[in-house]
């Protein structure tokens, strides 16, 4: 009792004390925690009202209340999908070239919901009972369509939100769990509530409980938005100076070569069928127990199981990392989900099985989170760009995929027998057989789920020398301008002797610690020497992960990218106005060099691949700039950024020089990219020969001087 006594004051006094400015090494307090939670409840309140419009078999307004048909909702659903196409690409490029005083999620945060929900609100008020079937398909499709193509902007904003609230990925960790605990309290209170609600207003398949209920809940949802649009900030690793241009195509070819995007993205494909169970809970009470106020109790219990399992993800996530986790995540699901299909005859039976499985569920709330900006920050750091939405863009090349599988469900449904009558459900026979059949397709979906992640290889230690690459790159804009802040010296140093500390240290003797563990008597000495073993397997790591970093600090001693910075300056030597006489000669000559070893062999690769690149330069110019090369002016967007903006006629005038400049910039960043790149290449070779030497010196100096200063 006196140490949980002792936990709970020091958790009180860690909050009170940081609740409005975050302890030192940290970057948020508990008070944007919080304001970040509060939003997230407001977004489950606004989307408990959208999905009525989700084009799914298992859509209880759409199937069991309008009388849409399975294989109808999917038919739309995959109209959606290729419209969809077009909707990200606009959507990918719009977000990730936002720049706003805000920052770039949280406009949309707070101004998205509303058009949600009041179209949203719209098509549940509309008098279905007089409509022919015919109608109500068109206008289903009509209003879902809308929803799809504005949604994105609003949850996706919040989900990014969250992978850049902190660059540091352990208070990431920290802050994406209390998050889910705050903004988890919003499906508990709606799973207890409407279930109970819905009694006084016809059930499930009456309009009247979407019409009462879910409305007016999505409009107090979008009040509880406002705090995470203007209590939290965005913090990415970049100079102050960096202006993010992504262009569409050049942003997904990028992702392309993402090796964790594309892990995560192939275990994406099958997630469809391990959610096929996931309406069946809902249908027992409907159509079995028919007792809707018993689901509400039991749902308001099983919301607790989330609760419980995101306050430990932390410290499981602490001990066995992100793909550790995910794999005994998915191994109890699948244990769970066997339990379930031959107990869900047994309601209380089936409720332990999925508490359990809800439990463990959530820990993918953190997890996914942690991984996915994981994923962004390797993205950036192998392309040099910070992409968001483009993500989205990029998947977008698995929709043939994704258009063939989104049949299987609803194709299940109707040849089970379920089509436009849900009353059939009531019968045991044919509701027992779907069940079964559904909670099958689960467990394959978890076992498909987990084979991709079987080699995923971003652990805690790569990714934190990742950032510190980061953080390094992002001081070369800010010592070249003269605005180099002491804090940002302070992390890149610390960093830096960090890594190089770990390089240095001394190689442990395995053999020795692993005898030392064999041998040792008693339960103390055991102890001591499995942790000097765990330390040192845990110093080994720490050594080969860092050399990401010394390898960034390095890069401009070794010979290929002295290659590389010789043939930087002869492309800059030759003047930007004779670019447009490189032919496929250029290509054959670069393939004629003789290579025999292996440097030499990533030499003339490397200038294979910059003599196509050189080529399609030379045509792009020809094309795009015929009268020779403009450069535009490296602050044109800024400049459009600060025109006047009064009156609706100069705020206009704004945008539109704003979308001029931005098109200029993309397509002189596109056309000449080569010589960009060789311009970049050469700045930071520049660069690099003074920045290490001066920010040592003048970390050495501040800290010498404030150590001075303590003693005084």
């Amino acid at each position: 009792m006196e140490k949980f006594k002792k936990v709970a004051s020091d958790v009180i006094k860690e909050v009170t004390g940081h609740w409005s400015k975050p302890a030192k090494g940290n970057y948020v307090s508990y008070k944007e925690i919080m304001n970040l939670g509060i939003g997230g409840m407001g977004q489950q309140f606004v989307t408990l009202v959208t999905g009525c419009l989700a084009l799914s078999a298992g859509n209880t307004l759409l199937g069991a209340t309008l009388g849409i048909k399975p294989l109808h909702l999917q038919y739309m659903a995959t109209v959606q999908t290729v419209l969809n196409l077009i909707f990200y690409v606009i959507r990918g490029k719009i977000v990730d070239n936002t720049r706003t005083k805000y920052g770039r999620f949280r406009p949309y945060i707070a101004i998205m919901g509303f058009p949600l929900v009041i179209v949203s609100a719209v098509f549940i008020f509309l008098p279905f009972e007089t409509m022919s079937y015919s109608t109500v398909l068109a206008l289903t499709f009509c209003f879902s369509i809308t929803i799809s193509m504005v949604q994105p902007f609003y949850l996706d904003s919040y989900t990014e939100l969250q992978t850049v609230i902190s660059p540091d990925s352990k208070e990431r960790t920290k802050v994406i769990t209390i998050n889910a605990l705050v903004y988890s309290a919003a499906p508990t209170i709606t799973g207890f509530l409407v279930p109970v609600l819905v009694n006084f207003t016809g059930g499930y398949t009456s309009i009247s409980s979407y019409r009462w209920i879910y409305v007016p809940i999505a409009v107090l949802g979008l009040g509880l938005n406002f705090f995470a649009a203007f209590g939290c900030k965005e913090r990415v690793v970049a100079s102050k100076n960096y202006v993010q241009r992504v262009g569409v195509i050049e942003g997904c070819l990028q992702i392309y070569r993402n090796k964790h995007w594309w892990l995560r993205t192939v275990a994406g494909l099958v997630s469809f069928l391990e959610g096929a169970c996931g309406g069946i809970f809902m249908w027992i009470y409907i159509y079995d127990v028919q007792d809707t106020t018993q689901y509400g109790v039991l749902n308001t219990v099983l919301g607790t199981a989330s609760g419980i399992g995101m306050a430990i993800t932390p410290w499981i996530l602490g001990k066995l990392g992100n793909k550790k986790l995910l794999i005994f995540h998915n191994s109890m699901n699948i244990l769970f989900v066997t339990a379930m299909t031959f107990t869900f005859k047994m309601p209380l039976l089936l409720f332990v099985f999925m508490y359990l499985n809800a439990m463990i569920n959530s820990f993918a709330n953190v997890y996914n989170q942690v991984m996915h900006s994981e994923v962004k920050d390797y993205q950036q750091y192998i392309s040099g760009k910070r992409m968001d939405f483009m993500f989205g863009t990029a998947g977008l090349i698995t929709t043939p995929i994704t258009l063939c599988t989104g049949y299987i469900i609803p194709w299940v449904y109707e040849y089970m027998g379920l089509t436009v009558d849900y009353d059939i459900l009531y019968d045991p026979q044919i509701r027992n057989s779907l069940f079964f059949v559904l909670c099958c397709l689960s467990v394959l979906g978890a076992v498909l789920n987990l084979i991709p992640f079987m080699f995923y290889s971003m652990s805690r230690e790569k990714h934190r020398n990742i950032i510190k690459v980061l953080e390094y790159r992002a001081m070369f804009d800010d010592y070249e301008k003269g605005c180099l802040t002491q804090d940002r010296i302070d992390l890149n140093v610390e960093g830096i002797r960090e890594s190089y500390g770990f390089i240095s240290a001394p190689e442990p003797d395995f053999a020795l610690l692993r005898r030392n563990l064999k041998e040792a008597k008693g339960r103390e000495a055991k102890k001591t020497a499995a942790a000097a073993l765990k330390e040192a397997k845990a110093l080994m790591t720490e050594k080969q992960e860092s050399a990401i970093l010394t390898d960034e600090l390095d890069k401009f001693n070794k010979p290929e990218i002295c290659h590389q910075v010789k043939r930087a300056q002869e492309l800059l030597d030759m003047g930007i106005d004779n670019l447009t006489g490189f032919t496929k000669d250029t290509v054959n000559e670069a393939k004629a060099q003789q290579a025999v070893t292996k440097e030499e062999k990533e030499m003339k690769k490397y200038d294979v691949r910059r003599a196509k690149r050189l080529v399609r330069m030379s045509k792009r110019i020809k094309k795009c700039y015929p009268d020779g090369v403009k450069v535009p002016e490296e602050d044109l967007v800024e400049k459009a950024f600060n025109m006047p903006k009064d009156t609706p006629e100069q705020d206009k005038a704004r945008s539109r020089a704003v979308e001029r400049a931005e098109k200029t910039l993309l397509r002189y960043g596109r056309v000449m990219k080569p010589w960009l790149d060789a311009q970049e290449l050469l700045r930071q070779e520049r660069i690099s020969r003074t920045i290490l030497d001066d920010v040592m010196k003048r970390y050495d100096e501040y800290h010498g001087c404030a150590e001075e200063s303590a003693k005084a």
